[in-house]
């Protein structure tokens, strides 16, 4: 191989590189951060939909990362064992709120109608126009009263 074949070859792989690393940042910046009200609203819906145990259509909320994971029945299964306590939240709070490109995650702080507060960390991520929510973590129980964060 001469050695202009090499040195176009390596140019052209840098150039493929930089290419690629433009059209990344291209597309984050295309993704619209959410507004606060936005992931409440989706957390909001699917909520709702426990409380009324539509399952169904608290599982459209969900990331198709969840929908390919578990069934409806799988689903309603989860939620019913291990988040129970939200089929009878009567009040919704969000803390904190960290995005990063297509994801987002969300402090959330869950009343229940004796006074007991329930958080939990939402993961959402950029699907189509909207935020689906893939995954929530429990942060555990806290006293009966207001939680320390904003309130938006």
């Amino acid at each position: 191989m001469s050695r202009r074949w090499k040195i176009f070859s390596l140019l052209f792989f840098f150039a493929l590189c930089a290419a690629a690393m433009v059209a990344t940042e291209a597309v984050r910046r295309h993704t619209a951060p959410p507004a606060g009200q936005e992931l409440l609203a989706v957390i909001n819906r699917q909520l709702s939909a426990f409380r009324a145990a539509d399952f169904r259509g608290a599982y459209q909320h969900s990331a198709a990362v969840v929908q390919q994971k578990f069934s409806l029945v799988e689903f309603e299964r989860m939620v019913r064992r291990d988040f129970n306590s939200m089929t009878q939240i009567g009040k919704v709070e969000l803390g904190a709120i960290r995005v990063d490109g297509a994801t987002a995650f969300a402090q959330v702080f869950l009343t229940a109608p004796d006074g007991i507060v329930h958080g939990y960390l939402y993961s959402f991520t950029a699907e189509g126009d909207g935020w689906k929510i893939d995954g929530v973590q429990s942060l555990g129980v806290m006293p009966a009263r207001r939680p320390a964060g904003l309130r938006v």
